[in-house]
């Protein structure tokens, strides 16, 4: 995946995760309901990887 494409799917990610919760009463105060746990769970994971590919861009630990 390009680093453009990473950052599309992570930002993507983001938006479905917040209009989730943004719509989802039962998915407040950072415990996702039932439908919520996938969407918040492919946030996260999306951007570790953005996290990672940016650090290892700069060579941080």
């Amino acid at each position: 995946m390009s680093r453009d494409e990473l950052f599309i799917a992570y930002m993507e990610a983001f938006e479905a995760s917040t209009t989730h919760v943004g719509a989802c009463t039962a998915c407040q105060n950072d415990q996702p309901c039932t439908e919520g746990a996938p969407v918040h769970s492919e946030f996260i994971a999306r951007q570790d990887a953005w996290i990672k590919r940016v650090r290892a861009g700069r060579k941080q630990p």
